[in-house]
């Protein structure tokens, strides 16, 4: 799975991310260019295996955001986990990457950026709430 966009907020759950990159691959790539847009990934109590080496985020927008919480992580993320894509117009200071409660033996690549950052509850939580995805009249209570 490659998720890649602007328009919407996406949330991922219980899902296996599996890897068949040969050379290089990636996960997500968001794209978000302003901070009022209320958009971006989440990745919530997933595993991610395969191959490798892959990014787990890239930043196609300024404000990019993608986080990951409770997920599994294989030994397959590449040195630094994150990539900003371009470079050269410094995301990395504007780009919300963050990780809360991962583990596994590609954990630590995850975290491997200065920019990603390792999220307390309060961080986290707006991403693993139904309403990060406006999905209070279409989730069902035990779902969420």
């Amino acid at each position: 799975m490659f998720t890649h966009g602007l328009v919407a907020a996406c949330c991922c759950q219980d899902c296996e991310l599996h890897s068949i990159a040969t050379r290089f691959g990636s996960i997500a790539a968001h794209d978000r260019n302003s901070l009022d847009e209320k958009t971006g990934f989440a990745f919530v109590n997933c595993k991610v295996t395969g191959t490798g080496p892959l990014y787990v985020g890239r930043a196609m927008g300024q404000y990019s955001r993608i986080v990951y919480a409770y997920t599994y992580f294989d030994d397959l993320v590449a040195h630094g986990g994150w990539d900003d894509w371009d470079h050269v117009s410094n995301k990395n200071k504007t780009a919300f990457f963050g990780v809360y409660k991962c583990w596994g033996p590609g954990a630590a690549a995850v975290r491997g950026v200065s920019w990603a950052r390792e999220l307390k509850f309060d961080e986290a939580h707006p991403f693993l709430a139904k309403s990060f995805v406006n999905g209070r009249h279409w989730i069902a209570p035990w779902d969420a």
